[in-house]
């Protein structure tokens, strides 16, 4: 960066450049310009080698009109955020620090370098290790950044009061369930060494005794699979959803829910989802149906617990939901094995006569229909 040319400099009477705030907008504008100028030329004075710009120069150098230069720089130079040096070329003082400043960093660094080079040549017992790593040794040696208050926090974290328990009767909680087990004594409050008990170890099974619940035992690798690929092909999803139809489908499968109710509930939200043309993106859209075919599915089991002698279901209605759950199975076949959706749905009347079942609407009310006409 070119300097200019300066016996003295004092640093410390550099105008600073937030002041620039409170002048005229047009006497801040030029200033801009004139640093702006200065920044692109990649120095700290106008000056073109050995040859010192003119006013006019400078103008025109920093897009600037001669007039509005001329009115402005005497302001400028009182102001201090442009200076002449002694050759009489202008130049900024904050661009000429900034290049101080620059060349001081260089110059600690080099001789930081060489100090490095020679305690690199002198001692052999650091060979191998980057600079960095020697630093981070030594600030280690002298014991790292210095805690703020290590007696205090060493003492928190030693001592640990433990609140006292409110004696029975005394429980004033609106929300405390009748049944809970009060305290009959109150305890004092106590310090626990945690140096001295660090041995100890807590069991993590019941203090009573009592055998814990027992785990879930996991759901079949074979019917999982199954009735993911079922539930891809119901839904359309690509393979993309394998992982999450494998998820739902062992959580189902480990609650005991039928594979056929489950792929039902997903082809029936399906076909609503074309018929408002929409397109599903992931398996998680298919949840809740799924739970509501669950939960409907469990009010008709419990109203079936209790009516027992309610009387059973017409003929038509028992061979309509049978053949109902086996279109299911069918299209979800056909899905996975065509793998276009669409043309399975176009060509379902054809496919439904193929497998016995009847080529009506593949809808549960159009089934019910068709049932008890033929009855």
């Amino acid at each position: 960066m070119t300097i200019p040319a300066l016996t003295t400099f004092d640093r410390s009477g550099v105008t600073p450049l937030r002041v620039l705030r409170c002048m005229a907008p047009d006497l801040r504008g030029v200033v801009v310009n004139l640093h702006d100028a200065l920044k692109e030329m990649r120095s700290s004075v106008f000056r073109a080698g050995g040859l010192v710009l003119t006013d006019e120069q400078i103008a025109r150098q920093a897009s600037l009109g001669l007039d509005d230069l001329a009115r402005t720089l005497p302001t400028i130079l009182e102001a201090g955020f442009m200076a002449r040096d002694d050759a009489g070329a202008l130049y900024s003082p904050h661009l000429y620090d900034k290049a101080l400043r620059r060349e001081e960093r260089a110059q600690r660094k080099a001789q930081a370098d060489q100090r490095w080079e020679q305690a690199q040549a002198d001692g052999a017992e650091d060979a191998g290790l980057t600079r960095k790593q020697i630093t981070a040794r030594e600030n280690g040696k002298r014991g790292g950044r210095p805690r703020k208050n290590p007696v205090a926090a060493d003492t928190d974290q030693r001592s640990i009061p433990l609140l006292s328990v409110v004696p029975a009767g005394q429980d004033k909680n609106p929300n405390r369930k009748p049944n809970a087990v009060s305290v009959s004594s109150s305890v004092s409050s106590v310090s626990i060494d945690l140096e001295s008990e660090r041995e100890i170890n807590i069991p993590s099974c019941s203090i009573s005794g009592e055998p814990t619940e027992t785990e879930t035992q996991p759901a079949d690798a074979a019917q999982v699979q199954q009735l993911a690929a079922r539930m891809l092909a119901a839904s359309g999803l690509g393979g993309d959803q394998a992982g999450f139809a494998v998820s739902f489908a062992r959580g189902w499968i480990k609650d005991g829910i039928s594979a056929d109710l489950i792929v039902s509930a997903i082809v029936a939200h399906r076909r609503k989802m074309d018929d408002n043309r929409e397109t599903p993106r992931t398996m998680g859209v298919f949840k809740a149906p799924v739970q509501r075919a669950i939960s409907g599915e469990e009010v008709v089991q419990m109203v079936a617990e209790v009516a027992p002698d309610a009387p059973p279901a017409p003929d038509w209605k028992r061979r309509a939901d049978e053949a109902w759950l086996r279109q299911c199975s069918v299209f979800g076949a056909a899905v996975r094995d065509d793998g276009n959706y669409t043309r399975v749905q176009r060509e379902w009347p054809e496919i439904a006569a193929r497998n016995g079942l009847p080529p009506c609407e593949r809808d549960r009310t159009a089934y019910e229909a068709h049932f008890r006409g033929a009855a």
